[in-house]
């Protein structure tokens, strides 16, 4: 039995190696060592394992950056969701207190820095109408512009 170790490679980046097992029979009366044959047979073996070698490192590269694909559009997915939510709360807020929406935002990011919580979060709480009002409505209060 021969091993062949091929470095798997996509262009200059190394993604790891590929073993390859090949079963070579005797080909003479004492075994490869006594036979006249040539060693292209070996070269050839050596070829096609590094062929596999370079097919799997390409479908590894490719799932690679699937995945990395698949992780930045749920990312951007939860920031439109979030972003949308966050809207709809300013929304919310600007009609029910009868202020600006920009005083609404203010609001929100105020009550949820002093509270240490996701803007995200507060927002869904308005949504859902499970947010403190009375406490929302108090940072409309405050001096608007300047760091909270």
């Amino acid at each position: 039995m021969a091993t062949y170790a091929v470095p798997l490679r996509r262009r200059e980046t190394l993604l790891g190696a590929l073993n390859v097992f090949v079963p070579t029979p005797p080909s003479g009366p004492g075994g490869p060592e006594d036979s006249d044959e040539p060693e292209d047979g070996t070269a050839q073996e050596l070829l096609v394992a590094q062929a596999l070698a370079d097919a799997a490192a390409v479908g590894q590269q490719n799932h690679r950056v699937y995945s990395q694909y698949c992780t930045l559009s749920g990312q951007l997915q939860q920031a439109l969701t979030s972003r949308v939510r966050i809207e709809q709360a300013k929304g919310m807020l600007a009609e029910r207190w009868r202020v600006g929406a920009d005083q609404a935002f203010l609001a929100m990011r105020r009550h949820a820095r002093r509270r240490r919580l996701s803007l995200d979060g507060v927002a869904g709480a308005v949504v859902e109408g499970l947010a403190d009002d009375a406490g929302l409505r108090r940072e409309v209060a405050g001096p608007l512009d300047g760091p909270s």
